[in-house]
């Protein structure tokens, strides 16, 4: 896995790097054939590795990132300055759901895992094999 300081950067970069530590080529390889082997074909074990890459991206950025760096992370949906700025705003199911808090980012991580194998499982199903 990357670390979040890498996914930001990477996020920010322009161009490809103009070379990746051997690792990056070997475990991208192994993760597709280990997708191969349990009977993806290459296209469907491609997408499968796009949206774990998404996945990934999508909880580390704004979810684990910013949990590390304050600490104890955040715990609201929208910091309660915003609501009160904007106390005229007609946003009662926003206001409600402000008022619970947050899964940790280790429960938010728990709840995005699982669309992973479900995606896999779903494919090989629509493959016509068996597991």
């Amino acid at each position: 896995m990357i670390s979040n300081a890498s996914a930001a950067r990477s996020l920010d970069e322009d161009a490809p790097p103009a070379s990746a530590h051997p690792n990056r080529l070997l475990h991208l390889n192994r993760f597709l054939a280990l997708l191969r082997d349990i009977g993806l074909d290459l296209p469907a074990a491609l997408a499968a590795h796009r949206h774990l890459s998404l996945l990934v991206l999508s909880f580390a950025l704004p979810v684990d990132h910013p949990a590390d760096r304050s600490g104890a992370g955040r715990n609201t949906l929208v910091p309660d300055t915003w609501l009160e700025d904007h106390a005229d705003l007609g946003i009662p199911t926003l206001r409600r759901a402000a008022a619970l808090p947050l899964p940790t980012a280790d429960e938010q991580f728990d709840q995005v895992v699982p669309a992973f194998p479900t995606r896999i499982r779903r494919e090989l199903a629509d493959a016509g094999v068996s597991g």
